[in-house]
Order: structure tokens, then sequence, then C-alpha cells
């Protein structure tokens, strides 16, 4: 089974060219234990994610692209990265400190704001920190999950994270396909599997992990979307209606939360996802990603290269004119008048109003 790509359409395209250009070129080398090649054109070439750390601007991208900015991207620095394998999420919960994920079950980390990087964990890794984990665990999942490791193990244990998010400087979680889910509460220093703590027994697929002033979400296949329940410790399942692939969600500063994905789905819920109500951008296509404004706008970006803004909380959108339309795969905010897009060409800075 082809590993489950964090974008649909035009991003798993590009990634499954990139994987097999890299499996051609590296053939006896896995992508993580081989530095990122220096490039001139990454700010052009295919980016996934993006962050910013204080002023500075941080986006990722295919065969361990990460670039940064500190003059509003007039010019890009291509930092130190460790591994080779396609970046798809990153995330900075201070100036300083970041943490990006991708392909091959890697998790990289910096402590200088993007400039350079060094791998904390990778799948090979996990999938043993797993085995440990269940082997000697009294929970009533852990027989099951255990089988499940060695089976993810036997296919070569490199699973793909999707998507980072951290709550402070310390305590974090990356997830991705098979029900992945890690935790830390020391920075990265070392890593708890918290697949026992999902109401998922479909073993569903994790593609985003967001919060905000305390409450968590994720999102996956299926119209699925689990909230943290903090009594139980657990992911409880919070459905959408919708049965296909939720890429992301967006937390507003009202604790309202929107789930969007596929064909333009977007779902939207102001009761901590016990309900849902439909919302709409207009457009088939699939919303690729969401950010909440500190000011109370809600900005949406889809793969045909549109970006909405919604001004009443998420229940309306309309759509911002940018200077050059691209497949959008992701974005961040830089001020509460300009945001940062990443897609099919690279990163732009455009204004909103």
């Amino acid at each position: 089974m082809l590993p489950i790509i964090k974008k649909a359409g035009v991003v798993a395209s590009l990634l499954l060219i990139a994987s097999t250009q890299a499996g051609t070129a590296l053939a006896f080398d896995n992508p993580i234990n081989i530095p990122a090649a220096q490039s001139k054109i990454g700010a052009t070439s295919a980016l996934l994610g993006s962050a910013v750390a204080g002023t500075r601007i941080v986006a990722v991208g295919l065969r361990g692209m990460i670039i940064y900015s500190d003059d509003a991207g007039a010019s890009w620095t291509q930092a130190r990265v460790p591994v080779g394998s396609d970046l798809v999420a990153v995330n900075f919960p201070s100036p300083k400190l970041g943490w990006a994920v991708g392909h091959g079950g890697v998790v990289l980390h910096s402590s200088d704001g993007g400039a350079t990087w060094v791998k904390q964990l990778d799948g090979v890794q996990a999938a043993e920190l797993t085995l440990r984990h269940f082997q000697g665990s009294g929970a009533p999942e852990a027989a099951m999950l255990v089988e499940r490791e060695k089976n993810l193990q036997a296919g070569g244990g490199t699973q793909p994270f999707l998507d980072v998010y951290f709550e402070n400087e310390t305590t974090g979680f990356v997830v991705g396909t098979f029900n992945r889910l890690f935790r830390t509460t020391d920075g990265g220093k070392t890593w708890t599997p918290w697949m026992d703590r999902t109401d998922n027994p479909g073993e569903l697929h994790f593609y985003s992990i967001r919060g905000r002033a305390g409450s968590l979400y994720l999102t996956g296949e299926q119209g699925a979307v689990w909230r943290f329940d903090k009594a139980s410790q657990r992911f409880v399942q919070a459905p959408t209606p919708y049965k296909g692939t939720l890429f992301g969600l967006v937390v507003t500063d009202k604790d309202t939360v929107l789930a969007f994905g596929m064909r333009g789905s977007l779902y939207r819920s102001d009761d901590q996802g016990r309900s849902w109500e439909k919302a709409s951008l207009g457009t088939p296509a699939g919303i690729t990603g969401g950010v909440a404004l500190n000011g109370g706008s809600v900005l949406l970006t889809t793969q045909a290269g549109a970006v909405n803004v919604s001004r009443d909380d998420g229940k309306t959108f309309q759509p911002v004119k940018t200077s050059r339309p691209m497949a959008y795969f992701g974005l961040a905010p830089l001020d509460d008048k300009r945001i940062v897009l990443v897609g099919a060409e690279g990163v732009r800075l455009e204004s909103i109003q």
C-alpha cells in the first residue's frame, strides 16, 4: 500500500513523482539518513507547509527542503536539514523552537528559529518505540497495537507523520497514518505512543491536529474528527456528516471549529464537535489550508488557487484577491494584514484587507 499523502490531487502527484525519483537516485539509501541537498530554487519549488517564527518565515517541502526569510520574503536561505524526506508540516510555538514532520516518519527540531535542524525521531525508531511501549502495557488495545506495528514494520516501518502541533515549548503531538499519534512533554527528547488513547477502532489515518486555548482536535479519513476529552484523557469521536477525507481544521478565538477537506467540504461546529452544520466556499476544489487570525478573521485556501476570508466566525466566506494564484497547500499569518502562502510554485506573501 502506498503511503497516504496529506493533500489530494496535485500534491499527491508531486509527492509520488518525488518518491519515484528519490527511489531511483537513492536506490540503496533511505532518505531519512541522507541530508537534504542544497538547491537555489527552494522558494519556487513545491512547498507543503509554512509557519512564522517571531518575524521569520519558515517553509517546508519536498526532499527535505526547508527555507526561511528574515525580510518578509524578499530573500530566502536554505536551512541545514539532516534528512532528504518529503516534509509536509511545520510548527513553531515560540520564535526559536520549532518542529517539522514528514515522510519516513521523521520528526525534526530546530532551536534557532529554523536555521538548523536535528532529527528527533524517524519511522524506524517510532516503530521500535511503539512495540516496546505496548508489549509491556496492560491497555486493552495493546495486543492489537503490537500486532499492527509488527505488520507495519514488515512493510518498512517508516509510516509518515502528516502533522505536528505544539501547545507550548515542551508539550506537543505528531500524527500520521494508521492511527499514529505520539506525544512529548519534554520538547521532543522523548516521545510516548498515544495510539491507545483514540476512539479509532478502524485505524483511520490522521491528517491534522490543531488546538487553541486548551482545546485539541484531530481530523482524518471518512469525515472523522476527534476531540480531546480532558476527563478521560482520550480523543473521542466527533464525526461530521461528511464521508470523505478532512485535511485540516481551524479553531477560532470563539471556540468555533471548522473542519475542511476534499471537494470543497467544509463543516462548522460551535459546540466542540457535538453537532455540525455544512458551510460553503462555493467551490468543488479541495480545501487545503486554514488559519484563524488574531483579529477574528478565518482564512481558507484551495487547491484551485483561491483564498477565502470569513469575518463572521466561519459562517460565510468571501474571496480574497491575490496577485498570482497557484495551487495552495497551506498558509500562515505573518501579521493581521499579510499571509504566507505555500503551494505548487513555492512561497508567496499576499496582503489581505
